[in-house]
C-alpha cells in the first residue's frame, strides 16, 4: 500500500541511501538537500512516499512566496523536489502517490485551492505523469537552474473534465462498475448485471476503447474530482449529424453535485463542434428512476419504447430512447 506521511526522523538513513542519478540530479533536488532546507525554511514541510512501509519516495510541500512563479493564486502550495527511489521506480508508485496529494493537501492545508509546480520541458516523463493525474499545463514559463520550467496546476474541489487517456482504464472500470450495481439492482438479476459487467467494463476492453476512437466512437470523457475519476462517458456521431451517447455513469456517492450536468455539456460539446452533430440520442431503461429525470432536466424528450440492445426472458427492460437538438 502506499501513502503518504509527514518526515520524521527514523526516515533519515533510508534518505541517506537513496541514489539519484546525475540525470534526474538536473531536474529535482536530492532529499537530503531539500531535507537540510526545511530545518530553516519554515515554509517547507517535507513528504515521506512509503510503499508497505518502506521509503519509496519524497518530495516537499511549500507554502512560501516561490509559488508565485507559477500562478497568482494566494491559496496555492507548491508541490517540489518529487523523486522515486530507483529501487521502487516502474511499480506505479509514482502515479499512486501523485493521487494521493490532493487529499492529504486538503486534510493538512485546507485552506488551500490548488497545487502547483514546475516540470522541465526536457523531462517528459515527468510531464507525462502530472499530466495523467489531473495536472494542466498553465501556458506559464519561466527559467529554472536547468533550463526552462512548465508550469502546471491542480485544482483541489474542483470537477475537471477532460478526453480519457492510457491509465484512466481502472479509474473508469471502477466508475461504471460501481454505477452498474448502484442503478440496475432492482431492475435485473445478479447474473445479467455480472455478465455485462464481465464484457463491457474491463480493463482491457477500456484500455482499447481510449485509444481507438472514430467518428462512430468519439471515445471516453471523464471527470476528475482531486485527480480522481467520478464520472464517464462515450459515444458516437454519424454520417447525418446524429449523435449517440452509448454509456455515461458517475460515481453513486457523488450524484446531485452538477459533475453529470458538466460532463455531458462537455461531452455534448465536442460531439457538436468537432462532429457536427445537431441532435443527440440516448437510451435508458424503463424504470431507471435515476437517470430519466436527468435527462429530462436537460432537453431530452421521449420518442419511443424499443427491444433493448442487450435482452433475455429474465431481463427483458425495455429501452426508452430519448433525444434532443444541440
Amino acid at each position: 500500500m502506499t501513502e503518504l506521511i509527514a518526515y520524521e526522523e527514523k526516515y533519515f538513513a533510508d534518505l541517506e541511501n537513496y541514489p539519484l542519478s546525475e540525470e534526474q540530479l538536473g531536474f529535482t533536488g536530492h532529499p537530503l538537500e531539500l531535507l537540510e532546507r526545511s530545518t530553516n525554511i519554515s515554509t517547507y514541510t517535507p513528504i515521506i512516499i512509503l510503499e508497505e512501509g518502506q521509503v519509496a519516495g519524497f518530495f516537499v510541500l511549500d507554502t512560501g512566496e516561490d509559488k508565485f512563479n507559477y500562478t497568482d493564486q494566494q491559496e496555492s502550495i507548491l508541490l517540489r523536489g518529487y523523486s522515486i527511489h530507483p529501487a521502487f521506480q516502474g511499480r506505479g508508485i509514482a502515479k499512486t502517490s501523485m493521487s494521493l496529494i490532493p487529499p492529504y493537501v486538503l486534510e493538512h492545508f485546507p485552506k488551500i485551492k490548488q497545487v502547483v509546480l514546475g516540470v522541465n520541458e526536457a523531462n517528459k516523463a515527468a510531464q507525462s505523469v502530472y499530466l495523467k493525474t489531473g495536472f494542466i499545463d498553465e501556458g506559464k514559463r519561466f527559467n529554472g537552474r536547468s533550463g526552462v520550467q512548465i508550469a502546471m496546476s491542480l485544482k483541489l474541489n474542483e470537477v475537471i473534465t477532460r478526453q480519457a487517456i492510457l491509465g484512466d482504464e481502472q479509474g473508469i472500470v471502477d466508475v461504471c462498475v460501481a454505477a452498474q450495481w448502484n442503478t440496475y439492482k432492482e431492475l435485473y438479476t445478479v447474473e445479467y448485471i455480472e455478465s455485462i459487467i464481465e464484457k463491457y467494463y474491463t480493463t482491457e476492453r477500456i484500455k482499447e476503447e481510449i485509444t481507438s476512437t472514430s467518428r462512430d466512437w468519439n471515445g471516453y470523457y471523464v471527470a476528475l474530482l482531486n485527480n480522481r475519476i467520478v464520472g464517464a462517458i462515450g459515444g458516437g456521431v454519424d454520417e447525418e449529424g446524429v449523435a449517440e451517447v452509448y454509456v455515461f455513469y458517475l460515481d453513486p456517492q457523488k450524484r446531485g453535485e452538477g459533475i453529470g450536468t458538466k460532463l455531458l455539456q462537455s461531452f455534448t460539446e465536442i460531439q457538436r463542434n468537432q462532429y457536427n452533430a445537431h441532435e443527440q440520442w440516448v437510451s435508458v431503461a424503463k424504470g431507471n428512476d435515476l437517470s430519466i429525470p436527468f435527462y429530462e432536466a436537460r432537453g431530452f424528450v421521449f420518442q419511443m419504447e424499443e427491444e433493448p440492445y442487450e435482452s433475455n426472458q429474465e431481463n427483458n427492460v425495455q429501452s426508452l430512447r430519448y433525444k434532443r437538438e444541440i
